[in-house]
């Protein structure tokens, strides 16, 4: 394999927006691909980790589209970092006992944004994440610390729904009652809403679907920490770009960089002209709409549903301006 790299970063000091402070930030991270071909930075979603492409023993969450020939691995270089308090070695409660109890989307952005520096990347050619990953990617293009030729936002909007909210708060409090059986309960509700009633329909009788929620929310009550996803969810929640800013629209307008949306039908957290309307905010835009019937994690699964207009979109060099 071409120069795969999986390691960790000790970066130091860092105060989070509620000025608690991590001692001493530790982010994970994969890099695969040749130095000098054009840096792609990917954004992980919420259960995620920093393996995009992986091993051949154990692939990556993105390995089809790489190999598929989508955004093939000899054309670019990739770059995953494993956001702060999720369980996977960057700084979390697993690693710090005294990890701050407070953590937005903005701390693990100014923490990936710090990796990025470090690694002596200065350029983005392509930035790309679904769900809490393009939540990372509408961030970092705010903050304007890199210059970014495209971005990539799938099936995520300029902030969490009250839609979502509502389900996050009631994962949490199934943890809060009993953190070991909550993680199964707080899995199989995320599920319901990560997928479309219509592709539950197609895949499962109703005898099925029972023990296949309980399998998917043992396996996660089995290998998640339930204090990281407790942690994570407050970070979902604390996303809204316009949060205490009255010039995202100016900046994003200013931007030279062409965004592409994507939304999924049956999206019930983000759907599609939610979607659309956060690329509306930029002054290049492509916006897709996929008509699968998975659903919120379309962005993860049936990739030749939609990833040859995610190919297009980066072989095309003239977007027209708004």
């Amino acid at each position: 394999m071409t120069n795969y790299t999986v390691d960790t970063l000790e970066l130091g000091p860092f105060t989070t927006e509620s000025g608690e402070l991590i001692s001493n930030l530790k982010l994970r991270y994969e890099h695969v691909g040749l130095k000098g071909q054009p840096l792609v930075v990917v954004c992980h979603a919420l259960t995620g980790n920093h393996l995009t492409y992986g091993t051949n023993d154990q692939p990556g969450w993105w390995r089809g589209i790489i190999d598929g020939g989508y955004m093939p691995i000899n054309d670019y270089q990739f770059l995953t970092f494993n956001v702060i308090g999720s369980p996977y070695g960057s700084s979390s409660a697993l690693t710090d006992a005294d990890f701050p109890q407070t953590l937005t989307l903005r701390d693990i952005v100014r923490a990936i944004e710090i990796g990025i520096e470090t690694l002596g990347f200065e350029h983005i050619n392509i930035l790309i994440g679904g769900s809490l990953g393009g939540m990372q990617a509408i961030e970092l293009l705010y903050n304007r610390k890199f210059n970014v030729d495209k971005a990539v936002i799938l099936a995520a909007t300029d902030k969490t729904s009250s839609y979502s909210r509502a389900f996050n708060e009631i994962a949490r409090q199934a943890i809060h009652l009993d953190p070991k059986n909550g993680m199964s309960i707080a899995r199989q509700l995320g599920f319901l809403t990560y997928r479309s009633s219509k592709s539950y329909d197609k895949r499962f009788s109703p005898d099925q679907v029972v023990a296949y929620q309980k399998h998917q929310g043992d396996k996660f009550m089995n290998h998640f920490d339930y204090a990281c996803y407790l942690t994570l969810l407050d970070v979902l929640d604390s996303h809204d770009v316009d949060r205490g800013r009255d010039d995202v629209d100016e900046v994003f307008r200013n931007l030279d960089t062409k965004v592409m949306t994507m939304g999924f039908t049956d999206d019930l957290l983000y759907p599609d002209d939610l979607v659309r309307a956060v690329g509306e905010r930029f002054k290049f835009h492509k916006h897709f709409f996929v008509p699968d019937n998975v659903g919120h994690d379309g962005f993860l699964l049936n990739f030749n549903d939609w990833a040859p207009n995610l190919y297009h979109f980066l072989k095309v060099y003239k977007i027209k301006r708004k």
